[in-house]
C-alpha cells in the first residue's frame, strides 16, 4: 500500500516476486500511494502456486460477492490513478514535501538529547525511539497519553504495532516541515519535566 512511498536510494521489493512456489496475495489501494483515503477502495491479486489454491480463492471470491458493495467512483478512480501520472515520486524526492517532512524529523530528533530515530526508507511515518538509559522508566501508553493532554500532540504508542519494548512511538511525516519541528520541541519539552 506504500510501495511508491521511498526516499532516497530505498527501492520497494515486492514480496511475491521473492516467492515462486507459494500462493501469495499482493494488495494495493488508492488510500495512500494515491491519496485517496476516503475513496475506500483497494485490491488484491494472487501468484504463485495459485493452481493448488482453487478452493481458497473460490471461497475469498464467494465472501466477497456476499458481504461487498463495489465502490463504484472509486473503481472508476483506479484506472485512472495507475494509468496516470504518479505525482507522489515527486513528493518523495529532495524538495517534495513528504522528503521535507521527514528530514525536519531526522534533524530535529538528532538535536534532542532524549530521542533516536532510524531515518524511514518508505511509507509517511517514522517511529521514535526514547532512550531507555535516560528514562528507563519510560512508557509509551502513558506518555502518548500525557503528550496529547500537555501538548496537544498526538502519537501511537510503539506497543500498538506489538513492539514489547516502552521505549517507542510513531509519528506521521504528513505534516509539514515546520510543524514536525515544533512537535518534537513539544516532545522534548514533556520529556524535560519528566526526567
Amino acid at each position: 500500500i506504500y510501495d511508491g512511498i521511498t526516499y532516497d536510494d530505498a527501492t520497494y521489493i515486492p514480496m511475491a516476486s521473492l516467492v515462486h512456489e507459494t500462493l501469495c496475495a499482493t494488495y494495493g489501494g488508492l488510500s495512500k500511494v494515491y491519496r485517496a483515503c476516503g475513496m475506500r477502495v483497494g485490491w488484491v491479486s494472487f501468484s504463485g502456486l495459485i493452481e493448488h489454491a482453487g478452493n481458497y480463492l473460490g471461497a475469498l471470491e464467494l465472501l466477497l460477492s456476499l458481504r461487498l458493495c463495489a465502490n463504484v467512483p472509486g473503481q472508476w478512480a483506479v484506472q485512472t490513478a495507475i494509468g496516470g501520472y504518479q505525482s507522489i515520486r515527486d513528493l518523495c524526492i529532495g524538495d517534495g514535501r513528504l522528503y521535507q517532512s521527514r528530514q525536519a524529523v531526522i534533524d530535529t530528533v538528532a538535536a534532542s538529547p532524549y530521542l533516536s530515530v532510524m531515518p524511514p526508507q518508505g511509507a509517511m511515518y517514522a517511529f521514535v525511539r526514547v532512550n531507555p538509559e535516560v528514562m528507563p522508566d519510560f512508557d509509551d501508553h502513558r506518555f502518548a497519553m500525557e503528550l496529547l493532554e500537555q501538548k496537544h500532540v498526538l502519537v501511537c504508542p510503539g506497543r500498538s504495532f506489538n513492539v514489547n519494548e516502552p521505549h517507542y512511538f510513531r509519528i506521521t511525516l504528513l505534516p509539514e516541515a515546520k510543524v514536525l519541528r515544533e512537535v518534537i520541541g513539544r516532545i522534548d519539552d514533556l520529556l524535560s519535566v519528566t526526567v
